[in-house]
């Protein structure tokens, strides 16, 4: 198993994920594209010291953009895996 450092590249602090936080105890982190629910699952909770109840993993594709720089030149981002995880009632983890 990889470290735990290695699977979550980082907490995401957007309104939605804000909001999850808050209201549902979810909590939304950028993942390595490789890692499994299980892999998310046991990096959170040793990193974190919490427990975890369930994890939904989803791929954003890419959008195109174009570079007004060099020429119009069309190119893309790239693809980012997302990991919603929802811990036990009374964890919780401070992003701040």
């Amino acid at each position: 198993m990889k470290e735990s450092v290695s699977i979550i590249k980082e907490a995401l602090l957007t309104e939605k994920a804000t909001m999850l936080s808050a209201n549902h105890n979810q909590y939304v982190f950028s993942v390595d594209m490789k890692s499994s629910k299980r892999n998310v699952k046991d990096a959170v909770q040793n990193a974190f010291g919490v427990t975890v109840l369930n994890v939904n993993t989803f791929i954003v594709k890419p959008k195109s953009k174009r570079d007004r720089m060099r020429k119009n030149k069309l190119g893309h981002t790239t693809y980012v895996k997302k990991a919603i995880v929802k811990l036990k009632a009374g964890d919780s983890i401070d992003l701040a």
